[in-house]
């Protein structure tokens, strides 16, 4: 899933909105039906209570360690040329072998992610969404939305919608979103879905398409929210009460949400029990910077500010394995059969470290990268890691021939 990068979000929205009227150019969504707020489960074994959000400096973070690591071979092929095909999936056995395979750079990198067939790579600068083919990674067409600052992409699983949620704004003047819409296999434009006064944090599809979820984040209580779409109407079924909200994501079998609720906490919600079941707290200097389920939704991985990866058991709720990193985590990627971790270090330390998702075991460290890692995809075939720095730099690393 495709995901948004939570550094940087940590700032104060302005608390009296101005309410937009929605923009509706294809498919009209009903009022949005607001939920109750719900109040943790009353057992205290598993479920720690949500505490309260005070918005504060970022945290300054520990010095990062000196990389001692063996640089990455050269690169397999030169940008634009045509990779090699069937290239062999990325596991825990040959990860060690994995290395650079082709490299090109975007005037900026704001979100990426697959189709759900693994042909396409759809990378936004904010502007616009350019699609690469994947035997060639190069460009073979660019989508113009309406709205300016996209922070996220999604395909529906199908691959029947792609949807960019862009944000815009300030806390002077006001924050503003827009969820815009292509369909079909050609990618059809279809204008705005929904125009909201609200700030777009994160948004993601379920599983089985059905369902998609947009989150919003203020200082104002009543607009801090998880609005839950039924694609097949494409009109807002529920909103999840929540406080401020960094980002969302579904778990694969499409029975939880997780969502952080600030940069200090991550909440579990129950959509067939319709509860919240869990909240893992961290401290000041372990701030959450990313999130996402594993491939068989029996655990979540979080990455941290502090360098820890921190692994939750989604059946007990409880804390599994903590893998200690020696950077900022600026992004994870579960690998398809849910076996490695990989995790992108800051611009102080990036590095790229392939981690086994059981044990904790470092399995590669990649060079490369001269700036922050921001985002990490893997295909959805398991045969390559793309990778996404703040200065714009896109890397494909795979097993050789």
């Amino acid at each position: 899933m495709k995901n948004l990068c939570l550094k940087g979000l940590s700032f104060l929205f302005i608390i009296s909105f101005q309410l937009q009227s929605c923009a509706f150019f294809y498919i009209e969504p009903t009022e949005s039906i607001q939920g109750t707020t719900i109040a943790p489960p009353s057992s205290a074994a598993t479920i720690i209570p949500s505490q309260p959000f005070t918005p504060s400096a970022s945290p300054s973070g520990t010095p990062i360690p000196t990389n001692t690591s063996t640089p990455t071979p050269p690169f397999l092929v030169e940008a634009g040329t045509s990779v090699p095909t069937l290239l062999p999936p990325i596991s825990v056995e040959n990860a060690g072998q994995v290395s650079s395979i082709t490299v090109w750079k975007e005037k900026n990198i704001t979100d990426m992610t697959w189709s759900p067939d693994g042909s396409t790579l759809a990378i936004s600068d904010g502007n616009i969404i350019n699609l690469f083919e994947v035997d060639s990674y190069q460009k073979r067409r660019t989508l113009y939305p309406q709205s300016e600052n996209i922070i996220n992409i999604e395909f529906s699983p199908n691959g029947t919608w792609l949807i960019a949620g862009s944000r815009r704004g300030d806390e002077e003047t006001g924050y503003a979103s827009n969820l815009e819409t292509w369909l079909g296999p050609d990618l059809e434009p279809r204008g705005l879905l929904y125009g909201s006064a609200q700030a777009l944090t994160g948004m993601d599809f379920s599983p089985n398409g059905w369902y998609f979820a947009t989150a919003y984040a203020s200082t104002q209580a009543s607009l801090n929210s998880i609005d839950i779409w039924n694609t097949l109407t494409w009109t807002i079924s529920e909103t999840l009460q929540t406080g401020t909200v960094l980002d969302v994501a579904f778990s694969a079998d499409g029975n939880m949400i997780a969502c952080s609720p600030d940069r200090y906490a991550v909440k579990i919600w129950d959509l067939k029990e319709e509860r919240w079941i869990y909240t893992f707290h961290t401290s000041f200097t372990g701030a959450v910077t990313r999130f996402l389920f594993s491939p068989d939704s029996v655990t979540l991985a979080a990455g941290h500010y502090d360098g820890v990866i921190r692994l939750w058991d989604m059946r007990e709720g409880e804390l599994v394995l903590q893998i200690e990193s020696k950077e900022v985590i600026e992004s994870i990627a579960f690998s398809p059969d849910g076996r490695i971790l990989a995790s992108g270090g800051s611009y102080e330390n990036n590095l790229i470290r392939l981690w086994s998702a059981y044990s904790g075991e470092l399995l590669n460290t990649l060079e490369g990268h001269q700036n922050g890692i921001s985002h990490l995809v893997f295909s959805p075939d398991g045969a390559s890691l793309v990778s996404g720095s703040y200065d714009g730099e896109i890397r494909i690393w795979g097993i050789r021939p």
